[in-house]
């Protein structure tokens, strides 16, 4: 198998896993503001939102920036994708506390911590799934 055969193979699933994890930080999101929210599904959640923010970064360019596969998977493709979606990423979050900042007109009731988590939610999740449908639609 070659260099680039094992890039693919990884770009591909490096895409699915964002996926997955995009979906499984939702799904945690929605138990914790359920009201059956635990200390341990707060961390869980945070955890898992720290954790995607990490994988968007070029953390494998910048611990093995000699690899021919690390090379092969950073290239300027990945990079522009990597780009277009943080910034999607950082609209969603904007997007997100504009509209909350506009219900707590008519709900006093809405908290800090839930916009906090929303907003955060929002911009990571949109972010890791831009990213992944842009790598995919390149892997083709």
């Amino acid at each position: 198998m070659t260099a680039v055969d094992i890039a693919e193979r990884k770009a591909r699933f490096r895409a699915f896993g964002f996926l997955f994890l995009a979906v499984l930080t939702c799904a945690v999101m929605v138990l914790v503001r359920s009201g059956r929210g635990t200390d341990f599904t707060q961390g869980l959640w945070l955890g898992l939102l720290l954790g995607c923010a990490l994988n968007l970064l070029p953390i494998k360019r910048w611990l093995r920036p000699n690899s021919d596969v690390v090379r092969l998977l950073d290239d300027e493709g990945t990079r522009a994708n990597r780009q277009l979606s943080c910034t999607l990423g950082f609209w969603a979050a904007i997007v997100t506390a504009l509209a909350f900042q506009l219900m707590s007109h008519f709900n006093p009731a809405i908290g800090a911590e839930e916009v906090g988590q929303y907003v955060a939610t929002a911009g990571i999740v949109s972010a890791m799934v831009a990213f992944a449908i842009l790598e995919l639609r390149a892997a083709r």
